[in-house]
């Protein structure tokens, strides 16, 4: 995977403290899967030292245009947040694994929470140009923080807001998983959703993945610095690499 520079295209905040960019990265928007993730470094010099992991939120290969969504938390979002548009933004990426997606798929179960959600837009519009049914399951501490529900609608999902801390997002899901069959769920934000989902997979029998969140210094597997356990076939503890064998982790490896 070769660095390639990037043009900042779009740059604004969509609530207090969340911001939307929007890259022309034609070779990039090309290539990537739901699920995978890129590099960027949009300063000048060396500090910060490390190029920062941004998810998939949106991609569009026909414009050739990656969408990041992004929360100012650090050094590196608050120089983000005030990138300049028709910046050069420095791309390493897409990186990592995808979700595992099939066009024989009938009906999946996008689930996330917040800002942490992202990857599951791209997932959603892709599982839908496939022509399969998407109902999407999304929890946020409020209503503007249901950052993509309006692509979602767009992308002509089922989707399902909650915005009440007493009440889990996956009880939604658990619900309709008694009325509909659904081929594999997804999820991302939350290791507690991530438990609910492994409970619901016992019941009911679907496929389940998660993408996982990690600091990363080098985001290629170089560094080792994300490693996660994980259970192999046979049942034993290994490490693996969130940037390399993951991001994306069927549900049941997880330990």
């Amino acid at each position: 995977m070769k660095y390639i520079t990037a043009k900042a295209l779009e740059n604004r905040i969509i609530a207090p403290g969340f911001g939307r960019l929007l890259l022309s990265a034609p070779l990039s928007a090309e290539q990537a899967v739901p699920g995978q993730f890129i590099m960027m470094k949009f300063w000048q010099g060396t500090v910060p030292f490390l190029m920062r992991p941004f998810s998939l939120n949106s991609v569009d290969p026909e414009a050739g245009t990656l969408s990041i969504l992004y929360k100012i938390v650090g050094e590196g979002t608050k120089l983000l947040a005030d990138l300049p548009l028709g910046s050069d933004v420095e791309v390493l990426g897409p990186l990592g694994t995808g979700f595992p997606l099939s066009e024989s798929m009938r009906r999946i179960a996008v689930i996330g929470r917040g800002v942490g959600a992202a990857p599951m837009r791209f997932l959603a519009e892709r599982a839908r140009q496939y022509g399969i049914e998407v109902h999407a399951y999304i929890s946020a501490n409020s209503e503007e923080h249901l950052f993509d529900k309006a692509a979602y609608l767009s992308a002509g999902c089922s989707f399902t807001g909650c915005t009440d801390g007493n009440i889990n997002v996956t009880s939604y899901f658990a619900e309709d998983l008694q009325q509909m069959k659904f081929d594999a769920a997804y999820v991302c934000g939350s290791k507690r959703l991530m438990r609910d989902v492994s409970a619901l997979m016992d019941q009911y029998g679907f496929e389940g993945y998660v993408s996982l969140e990690a600091h990363m210094a080098c985001g290629i597997g170089a560094c080792k610095g994300c490693t996660v356990p994980v259970h192999t076939e046979d049942g034993a503890e290994v490490y693996a690499r969130v940037c390399k064998e993951g991001p994306v982790f069927p549900v049941k490896r997880i330990v």
